[in-house]
C-alpha cells in the first residue's frame, strides 16, 4: 500500500509545503530529506517538519494546497 504525505517544512525563515509518495512513514521522512536536498542543491537548514496529512493512494486521491489555510 502506498500513501501521499503532506508535510509543512520550516527552513531558515520560510515555510514550504512538500507532498511525498511513499510506502510508509519512515520512507516518507527519508525521501523528504532527499527531495529537499535535490530542490535546494544542498541540504537546507530545516527548523521544523510537521506531517500534516497522510492519505492512502488510490484512484481519486489528492490535496488542496491553499497558502492562506493551514488546516488546523
Amino acid at each position: 500500500m502506498a500513501y501521499l504525505y503532506r508535510f509543512d517544512v520550516t527552513i531558515e525563515a520560510k515555510e514550504i509545503v512538500s507532498v511525498i509518495f511513499a510506502e510508509n512513514d519512515e520512507a516518507a521522512f527519508e525521501h523528504l530529506d532527499v527531495e529537499l536536498e535535490k530542490f535546494y542543491l544542498k541540504e537546507p537548514d530545516v527548523k521544523e517538519v510537521i506531517l500534516r496529512e497522510k492519505k492512502r493512494l488510490g484512484k481519486k486521491s489528492g490535496y488542496i494546497l491553499d497558502p492562506e489555510e493551514k488546516g488546523w
